[in-house]
């Protein structure tokens, strides 16, 4: 019986133990909660304000960059100058003075015409009748004064058939009065004679020194055109072709267009 109670009493003893613990370990732990619930509370509370100072810091720092870069940063500027200019009379030098002395030309030197695209004007014709009058009298005066007495019969005679002959003109073979001019009669050879540009005249006292340039090629007397033209003769200011057998005179520097 006494065993009984005592372990009765053991077990009440155990009991009350066990009983007593379990509020001491939830007063330990209810303040660790509210510790804990605190931190989180002040945690909620903090990241508004610190997201907001971080903004407002970003921002800052962007308005200081790009203040800094406009005052820093070379910019182009335009700037108008007026620009003033007066006109001036031109100065008067007086007369010009020649410093350039023309070589002088002799006799056997060829005169070069360069063609400027229109064709010189005609020389006014020169009647043979006049250039063979002048001639006549020339030598009736140097046949003036003249003593052939001294002389034998035959050779007197000899010495003025001499004096008193006329010498022929130099014309080209064939040649007769009755060349045409195609500068005054151009209707009777259009659509028959080919275009023909006489661009250069080159006239000289020597017959083999004589050239002309033609559809930019160069012929002398003589020489082919074409299969039915042929250059007969260079003169002084026009040139001599011979067409299905007929002559016709050419202007120095004319331009035929065919």
């Amino acid at each position: 019986m006494s065993k009984v109670m005592q372990q009765l009493k053991h077990s009440e003893r155990s009991h009350l133990a066990s009983g007593s613990a379990i509020p001491v370990s939830s007063q330990l732990a209810a303040p660790q909660q509210a510790h804990s619930r605190g931190l989180r509370y002040l945690a909620i509370a903090l990241v508004p304000p610190t997201l907001i100072a971080a903004v407002v810091a970003l921002q800052t720092y962007q308005s200081q960059k790009q203040s800094w870069l406009e005052s820093n940063v070379s910019q182009t500027v335009s700037i108008e100058v007026p620009f003033e200019y007066q006109v001036e009379a031109a100065p008067d030098f007086g007369p010009l003075a020649v410093t350039y002395q023309q070589p002088s030309v002799n006799s056997d030197d060829f005169v070069q015409d360069e063609y400027d695209g229109d064709p010189l004007p005609e020389p006014l014709p020169v009647s043979g009748q006049t250039a063979r009058s002048e001639s006549d009298n020339g030598q009736t005066d140097l046949l003036q004064g003249i003593d052939l007495s001294g002389l034998s019969p035959e050779l007197a005679q000899r010495f003025e058939t001499v004096l008193n002959s006329r010498p022929q003109t130099e014309k080209p073979e064939g040649s007769d009065n009755t060349a045409s001019n195609l500068s005054h009669q151009p209707e009777r050879w259009y659509g028959k004679l080919p275009a023909m540009n006489f661009q250069t005249h080159v006239y000289s006292s020597k017959a083999n020194k004589r050239w002309v340039k033609i559809n930019g090629v160069e012929y002398s007397e003589g020489d082919w055109i074409s299969n039915s033209v042929e250059l007969v003769a260079i003169e002084q200011q026009a040139c001599l072709i011979r067409f299905e057998g007929e002559l016709i005179e050419v202007p120095a520097l004319y331009d035929w267009k065919g």
